[in-house]
């Protein structure tokens, strides 16, 4: 029951941080479904893909609409490319072929963070 209790509150967290910054805080949630072993690695991130799919659409983009700031064009050419770049990643992650491990597949996310992070901050120093 507690471990519901908490999985919950990640949830309301990644979802507020994540409707205030436009970033998915998919981090965050991972390491804390990994310490509340909802399951291995692969399956955590399936789960946070899953997510994606509904609240983060509806809730957050209807209010964007509101306020007439979604460039649609560039938005739906991103999510076409966005889904054949997903679809590839998942066979790319979970074809035991290419050998991804979970400490790889850490390395290459905590890496990526590092450098998007990097990228804000020197963004907001210019400002």
């Amino acid at each position: 029951m507690f471990n519901i209790i908490l999985i919950c509150l990640v949830g309301i967290i990644i979802g507020l941080l994540s409707s205030v910054t436009g970033i998915l805080f998919s981090g965050l949630a991972i390491l804390s479904l990994k310490y509340l072993d909802v399951g291995d690695y692969k399956t955590i991130l399936g789960t946070m893909l899953y997510i994606l799919l509904f609240p983060l659409s509806i809730c957050s983009v209807s209010e964007f609409y509101k306020e007439k700031k979604i460039n649609f064009f560039v938005g739906n050419l991103l999510l076409i490319t966005f889904i054949i770049g997903g679809y590839f990643g998942s066979k790319l992650v979970l074809n035991d072929y290419y050998n991804l491990s979970e400490k790889k597949i850490k390395y290459l996310t905590a890496i990526l963070t590092l450098f998007s992070s990097s990228l804000f901050f020197v963004e907001a120093y210019n400002l």
